[in-house]
């Protein structure tokens, strides 16, 4: 069973792939990549006019 350092160090090695693929993207092919997920498409004016800021809330030691 992987420890809990072996997930991190994976999940480090995942996040700089991905970075780095996405930094190589030029922003005419992010847009068509998010247009093409069926799953989550980008939000449209009309939806982004109607969300809300929310910031987030710092924990404490005790939590």
């Amino acid at each position: 069973m992987p420890t809990k350092e072996d997930l991190e160090a994976a999940w480090k090695a995942f996040e700089r792939v991905e970075k780095a693929r996405l930094e190589a993207m030029t922003d005419d092919e992010i847009d068509a990549a998010a247009e093409a997920d069926p799953d989550n498409p980008p939000l449209t004016d009309e939806e982004l006019a109607r969300a809300w800021r929310v910031t987030p809330v710092a924990k404490t030691a005790a939590e």
